[in-house]
């Protein structure tokens, strides 16, 4: 027995019972707390010597719900905030503030609620101002037959988020110089427009949402603002003046009859996102958007309006839809289109399905100039049985290259009339499953290896740049093979990276080079590319690639001029041919191909060195080797 006990004491592990996050240093602590409320931050000081004070350092403090407190307890609730925020570390940086006002102090009038309403809220605002905090959000579940919170005149320069979800009084006012980012959530009653002078001292102000609000009085003049979300308002009768602003995202929104005035006026829009109210569409829209990239319409399933939504926007690369309405979209090159229609047809008699089906192929042939074309699983089975029924529908697409089915709906299940339907135009486009990714459109382009193994995310901080704006080529999704610190995550089989938001591109994402020699669009054979004449679906390619890897033409010199021009032209349909692999079809006889590929254009001149190395992680994680230097030739 004494023996198998010290047998124990020998295996015990060295570290067992050691307190190893009190060893953290404090800033990690903090970003562990910042998960907690603050009434669980005090709570947890309790837990270690160390931790009895951490509380009163946090830069991030919440005051949750507390619906548990008996109503009895109000007095409790604003001691607590109270107690915590006099008690704090007043010389430790305190950069967010949040708070949640229970719906249990609002169920009644009593001296302590009004109290609460005109005395703990107002002061804890001016606490936040007092203290420079940059980040202030406030939750209050008053209704509107409560009054509105009375606050002072809302003034600060360190001020740069703000979230205000309650009723506000009629004077209230906001300066803040250093705002970037507001969010009002049922600021006035239904019958009170929001004032414009809300808006008068916010000149850093980048993104504004706005929930419940009537704007239909407003002119709309914010320049500077470049991300707008407007859920459940009146949009204004005036056309905007908002020549800056990228994102645009209207959600249950009537739209007005003068809508194309308004988006007319937009610009620089690049992503839009509407979710069309009941009636939206019984009147004819069009959307005119000369630089819009991205393009979300969502529509009420009750909506059986027959008015037709044309949309004009020659740069638009990714559609996605959820409903059944009219559309007919005008783009040179639509990249993406995504169809969903879940949950739509579940209500539905079958006297009105057929109604709705043939809505249905009318849409899709306002889509028909699409490339990659995606079904989720009722939108294709649908569509199924729509042609089933109407075997004499006509072939819709004219440019597709790939069919992308949900992974529950098999290949086989197409039937030859279908078939026909969506491919007839399209003898050589390929069929492939995609995998379906929390039911979301992904904005990229379908380009398997190139969106999900070759390319790869910047820092999110930064606007997305890309590597090309060309066919074939990601238009959305980043590129950063020369840094090799990768996340296995962006390269998984089949995967894309998810856009909600909305992506961003920076000035450089245009299309065409400001290299006056970089491009040439009056024919669409050939291009000029630093004096070579290239493949014109090159031109940009070529450019991404001197943007992100310089190196690669550092030594490409020639005195032959055909010379060149086939090797550049070689150089990007190898990476095209590259770029188009499925990681499934990954073989071993093909790496030791394209390591050939990638050698040849070594004794061109070109520096692939970064090919080399995603070829190398391509085969890592096909067949879980480890890399490989690979010597070129």
């Amino acid at each position: 027995m004494g023996s198998r006990a010290k047998k124990k004491v020998r295996t015990k592990p060295e570290n067992e019972g050691e307190d190893r996050i009190s060893g953290l240093p404090d800033e990690l602590i903090h970003k562990i707390y910042s998960f907690l409320d603050a009434k669980e931050a005090v709570q947890a000081s309790v837990l270690s010597k160390r931790w009895k004070l951490i509380w009163t350092t946090l830069p991030c403090l919440g005051f949750g719900r507390y619906d548990s407190l008996p109503f009895d307890d109000i007095s409790r609730y604003t001691m607590f905030i109270r107690h915590v925020l006099s008690n704090r570390n007043h010389d430790s940086h305190l950069s967010e503030l949040k708070m949640y006002v229970p719906e249990k102090l609002t169920v009644k009038q009593s001296v302590s609620r009004k109290r609460f309403r005109g005395c703990v809220i107002d002061k804890f605002i001016q606490y936040a101002i007092s203290h420079n905090v940059q980040e202030l959000n406030i939750y209050c579940s008053m209704n509107y037959r409560r009054k509105p919170i009375q606050l002072s005149t809302f003034s600060s320069n360190s001020m740069k988020k703000l979230t205000l979800d309650m009723l506000l009084d009629e004077d209230f006012a906001l300066d803040l110089p250093a705002l970037t980012t507001l969010h009002l959530k049922k600021p006035y009653r239904y019958n009170r427009n929001v004032p414009e002078s809300l808006f008068t001292f916010l000149p850093a102000l980048r993104t504004l949402s706005l929930d419940s609000s009537d704007l239909s009085e407003m002119s709309f003049s914010l320049r500077n603002l470049t991300t707008l979300h407007l859920d459940h308002c009146s949009l204004p009768r005036r056309v905007w003046d908002l020549p800056s602003l990228l994102s645009l995202h209207l959600d249950h929104i009537n739209l007005p009859e003068n809508m194309s005035e308004m988006f007319s006026s937009l610009v620089n829009l690049k992503h839009l996102t509407l979710y069309l109210g009941s009636g939206s569409t019984e009147r004819d829209h069009s959307i005119s958007c000369p630089l819009l990239l991205n393009l979300d319409i969502r529509t009420d399933f009750h909506d059986r309006s027959n008015g037709k939504i044309v949309v004009s926007a020659p740069q638009l690369c990714n559609f996605s839809s959820f409903g059944i309405f009219s559309i007919m979209v005008e783009a040179l090159e639509l990249e993406n289109v995504d169809i969903k229609l879940k949950g739509w047809f579940k209500y539905v008699g079958n006297v009105d399905k057929k109604k709705y089906y043939q809505r249905f192929t009318s849409m899709l042939s306002g889509l028909r100039s699409a490339k990659n074309l995606s079904f989720h699983l009722e939108s294709i089975e649908a569509l199924s049985e729509i042609i089933n029924i109407q075997a004499s529908v006509s072939s819709t697409f004219i440019n597709l290259k790939y069919l992308k089915l949900p992974k529950e709906y098999k290949e086989s299940s197409l039937s030859g009339a279908l078939k026909s339907y969506l491919l007839g135009d399209c003898p050589r486009a390929t069929i492939v499953t995609s995998m379906a990714q929390n039911n979301r459109i992904h904005q990229t382009r379908a380009v398997s290896v190139a969106a999900e193994n070759l390319v790869l995310q910047v820092p999110l901080a930064d606007p997305t740049k890309e590597l090309g704006d060309c066919q074939y080529i990601n238009k959305t999704v980043t590129v950063d093979t020369v840094n090799m610190g990768l996340q296995e995550q962006h390269v998984m089989e089949n995967s894309l990276v998810d856009a909600n938001g909305a992506n961003q591109t920076d000035p450089l994402v245009g299309g065409v080079s400001n290299d006056p020699v970089s491009s040439s669009k009056g024919n669409r054979d050939f291009g000029l590319w630093q004096g070579h004449e290239v493949n014109s679906d090159f031109v940009c390619l070529l450019d991404r690639i001197m943007h992100k890897y310089p190196k690669t033409f550092e030594h490409f010199t020639t005195k032959y001029k055909k010379l060149c021009t086939m090797n550049l032209n070689m150089l990007c349909t190898s990476l095209n041919d590259f770029t188009k692999i499925s990681m499934t079809e990954v073989s071993s006889e093909m790496i030791v191909e394209y390591r050939d590929v990638f050698a040849c254009l070594q004794n061109q001149g070109f520096d692939v060195s970064w090919l080399v190395n995603r070829l190398n992680y391509i085969e890592h994680l096909r067949f879980s080797k480890p890399f490989v230097i690979a010597k070129i030739r």
